[in-house]
């Protein structure tokens, strides 16, 4: 038994989902992102300039480091061996 059968209805229900659609998007959000509280969160500007100094002298393809074994992942970096069968 078809409920929606008449162009009323199916007018009827694209209003109702147009309706709830606009009502979704203009909600008031609860959570409006993070906010710093107090002074202990202010932003320490020496130190974040410190860091962005230290990262700006690294090299654009810096080498592993001397002796390194651990994984080499990442863009660039050659695909592993099959394993090899005994």
């Amino acid at each position: 038994m078809p409920i929606i059968t008449s162009p009323v209805g199916v007018l009827l229900v694209a209003v109702a989902v147009v309706a709830a659609l606009a009502i979704w998007l203009l909600r008031g959000r609860r959570y409006r992102g993070p906010r710093l509280y107090g002074a202990d969160a202010e932003i320490d500007r020496e130190e974040l300039e410190a860091a962005e100094r230290e990262v700006r002298d690294l090299e654009v393809n810096p080498r592993p480091e001397e002796g390194y074994e651990g994984d080499d992942w990442g863009p660039g970096a050659a695909r592993p061996r099959p394993p090899v069968q005994l």
